[in-house]
């Protein structure tokens, strides 16, 4: 686990650099913060370093945004903030398996 602080958005963008280095297919990163703590920002950030051109906005209503980094790569960006411990996720298993999977 990595935990760290992070002041402004240059120093969020230059996390955003480092993650993308370590990210591989079936990789989760889990992103927890405050509302307004910069999470989607640094998924846009990492978009953006893997050369994505969609824009990203937060997947808070939609629970999932799908990006295709390539072929059948995808960016799939999580947002379970509604979710509670009863809600079945059984479908977005089967969508993690051999992604990047980003969950907030």
């Amino acid at each position: 686990m990595i935990k760290g602080q992070v002041r402004n958005l240059s120093e969020l963008e230059k996390l955003s650099r480092v993650l993308v280095s370590l990210l591989q297919p079936n990789f989760y990163l889990i992103l927890h913060g405050e509302l307004g703590a910069g999470k989607t920002t640094l998924v846009q950030f990492i978009a953006k370093n893997l050369n994505l051109k969609e824009k990203i906005p937060s997947p808070t209503f939609n629970i999932l945004q799908r990006y295709r980094i390539r072929d059948d790569y995808y960016l799939n960006h999580f947002d379970f903030f509604r979710l509670n411990k009863h809600d079945n996720l059984d479908f977005f298993q089967e969508l993690t398996f051999n992604n990047l999977n980003i969950i907030e």
